[in-house]
């Protein structure tokens, strides 16, 4: 009962006036957005919760065995507490990272990192929900922390979600412009995937829509396969 009762817990606080006090957590998920892409692609990045995350232009060695050796720990501390799937999840976005940073091309980077703002506030903020089942390394002090970091996720995630529904409904319009600067800043998030990559409004609209349904579907499948036991049952089938 616990992963419920906390995101009804998050959605009603977002709907009381101590919604300011976690609009700064959600302005950092989507900068984290951000920066997980340019981090991935090999690029500097610095999330900050102002809503700006200053990317340097070229890729940099420091930035892709930093991320490189932050994997290698979890690897390395999973196989020895023998958790089989952070090890997997290391070994996985070792090789997702390499492919972006040394084969995709700079403009398609470019894109995915304008993209994942938004992005992040689905799948990041999902995440967040989703690893509240999971169990990491003790050295992560995960126990107590998934708590948290569910409250934040699950309140971040239905604004966002609550947002993109009423824009798919035609009840508001996308988003353009930027935090600091406002509307009139054409170097937003939504400027940039419709005037530099041609996306046209159905495809932002579309797309992000789609992305918050998919991220709702698979935390409430998470929900179920882990409150009906069922990974339980898969280890003592697995077992036998």
């Amino acid at each position: 009962l616990a992963p419920p009762l906390v995101a009804l817990l998050a959605i009603f606080v977002q709907q009381t006036p101590f919604a300011f006090f976690l609009q700064g957590f959600h302005v950092w998920i989507h900068e984290f957005g951000h920066a997980t892409i340019g981090w991935m692609t090999g690029h500097r990045a610095l999330p900050l919760p102002i809503g700006w995350t200053p990317i340097a232009a070229d890729k940099s060695l420091f930035v892709y065995f930093g991320v490189l050796f932050l994997l290698g720990v979890l690897f390395v501390a999973s196989v020895r507490e023998r958790k089989v799937w952070p090890a997997l999840l290391a070994v996985g976005l070792a090789l997702l990272q390499a492919a972006m940073t040394w084969r995709l091309p700079e403009t398609t980077a470019q894109l995915w990192i304008s993209f994942c703002g938004v992005s992040g506030e689905f799948y990041l903020s999902a995440a967040m929900v989703g690893l509240f089942f999971f169990q990491f390394p003790e050295k992560f002090r995960w126990g107590a922390c998934r708590y948290f970091f569910l409250f934040i996720g699950a309140g971040s995630f239905f604004q966002t979600f609550g947002l993109w529904r009423k824009i798919y409904r035609g009840e508001e319009g996308i988003p353009y412009g930027s935090m600091i600067n406002g509307e009139a800043d054409a170097g937003g998030d939504m400027n940039a995937l419709h005037d530099e990559f041609g996306w046209t409004q159905h495809d932002i609209i579309f797309t992000y829509h789609h992305l918050g349904n998919a991220c709702l579907t698979v935390m409430i499948g998470l929900w179920v396969f882990f409150g009906l036991r069922l990974d339980q049952m898969v280890a003592r089938v697995l077992g036998r």
